[in-house]
């Protein structure tokens, strides 16, 4: 049996797959990722223990799939962005992988906030400014407090730049993660001087940004000692974890937008532009010639485990969800204190639908919508699929595979291993549609002007 590796490198959870042909999910590793706050606002995980638990989610993944490394074809990524770590001459971590949601670098350093806050840094990389999230914002922390660190290291890597080059030797980055750095060029698919010198970066410490999906090598000697992968391992680049879920989701193929309710919420939507918009990021796309669109809201699908921790311990979410199911539409609220637990819960899936809504109409704008697709955890709930299709007024898909960030990165893996061509044949071999959610119409009108 031979089988594609997909790694979600998620910020709650490292999610390792391993898929077969037809994008049948055989095996899954599912580790909490474990961050060590050592002092204020800072968020990290340790190397060792970073490939401490991809070694744990792929031995897991493994022994579900009844396989061995040796029948591993290929391997990509989906990556969260703006983690990084810094390394010194030989290669070797001098840090932490220091991950976006860190925040030492509040408030950011002003001459790095005002660089940003130019017309000319939204037309160049497709967004609006640098914020404390951003590995930029952090490199300038580490000028300022840690000179000596910064002075000792040679490359700075991003998480998914770092995992190409542990496993390859080879110093490349996926423009798709790189083009959420605010450093590159969309336009030139190239780092943009300017925003290096601005947040005093040299080119020659970072990787060099290739194509998304690009097959850049195979896997060297140290992927067995750090991974367990035997060398010689096909290898292709992924991308970022929206786009790649979105591309294993069969956005552009099965939908025209895609919606993820997670950590984080977001939409994404394909277009031959990256023209600039409030509150939208752009990056290019895995097919020459189209760049995503992205927008998203931190607060995510969290609430609701907020609520289970605070008023419901004793239930799962699948019993809260259950009892969500048995309240009206449109009719339940928070607010009321003599309200049930399935009134309550039904308000925050009603609430979180409405936020997704509003990220639906940013990067739409006034094109019109088809059909959505949904990913992340929140996709595995039907009552909260059949909210968001009476919600958005249009029908709401959900693909078969649970995994729709591990399975796009086995898809661009696919054509490392040779399987298939390009990203539009792995999506017709490797994706197929599952559950389709349609609106009700007198639903419909009972959330038209619901707002959180």
């Amino acid at each position: 049996m031979s089988l594609l590796l997909g790694i979600d490198f998620g910020t709650s959870y490292f999610k390792v797959g391993l898929f077969d042909a037809a994008g049948t999910l055989k095996g899954l590793g599912r580790v909490a990722v474990e961050k060590d706050m050592p002092g204020r606002g800072w968020c990290e995980v340790p190397v060792p223990r970073f490939w401490s638990m991809l070694r744990r989610g792929l031995a897991s993944a493994l022994t579900e799939a009844d396989a061995t490394v040796n029948e591993i074809a290929a391997v990509s990524y989906a990556s969260q962005a703006n983690s990084f770590v810094c390394l010194d001459a030989a290669g070797e971590p001098l840090t932490s992988l220091i991950l976006w949601t860190d925040a030492r670098a509040e408030p950011v350093a002003p001459d790095v906030e005002a660089f940003s806050q130019r017309d000319e840094f939204a037309r160049t990389v497709g967004f609006h400014g640098w914020s404390s999230g951003f590995a930029v914002a952090k490199w300038r922390w580490l000028q300022i407090n840690q000179p000596d660190v910064w002075a000792r290291s040679r490359h700075v890597l991003t998480l998914s730049d770092y995992f190409t080059f542990a496993l390859t030797g080879e110093r490349v980055a996926d423009a798709s993660t790189a083009a959420f750095l605010g450093l590159y060029d969309l336009s030139r698919r190239r780092w943009w001087p300017e925003a290096l010198a601005a947040g005093r970066i040299e080119t020659e410490r970072l990787a060099t940004p290739v194509r998304p999906g690009s097959v850049v090598g195979r896997t060297v000697d140290a992927a067995v000692q750090k991974l367990g992968l035997p060398a010689g391992v096909p290898f292709a680049v992924g991308g970022l974890d929206h786009h790649v879920a979105a591309l294993g989701s069969g956005l552009g193929t099965s939908a025209d937008v895609s919606i993820s309710t997670g950590t984080v919420l977001a939409a994404m939507t394909l277009g031959a532009d990256f023209e600039p918009k409030c509150g939208c990021y752009h990056g290019p796309h895995f097919d020459e010639g189209q760049f995503y669109r992205l927008a998203f809201d931190p607060d995510g699908a969290g609430q609701l485990e907020a609520y289970q921790r605070e008023f419901a311990p004793e239930l799962t979410l699948e019993q809260l969800l259950a009892q969500a199911a048995t309240v009206p539409a449109a009719s339940s609220t928070r607010k009321d204190p003599a309200a049930s637990r399935g009134a309550a819960v039904r308000h925050l899936l009603e609430k979180i639908a409405a936020a997704q809504r509003a990220l639906v109409g940013q990067v739409i704008g006034a094109a019109g919508v088809s059909r959505i697709v949904a990913t992340g955890g929140g996709a595995r709930s039907p009552l909260w699929l059949q909210i968001k299709a009476d919600m958005f007024n249009v029908p709401v898909v959900t693909p078969s595979s649970p995994e729709r960030a591990s399975l796009g990165a086995a898809m661009l893996a696919s054509i490392a291993a040779g399987w298939c061509n390009d990203a539009a044949q792995a999506t017709a071999a490797m994706q197929s549609p599952g559950r389709i959610f349609m609106p009700d119409t007198e639903t419909v009108e009972r959330y038209r002007d619901w707002a959180p």
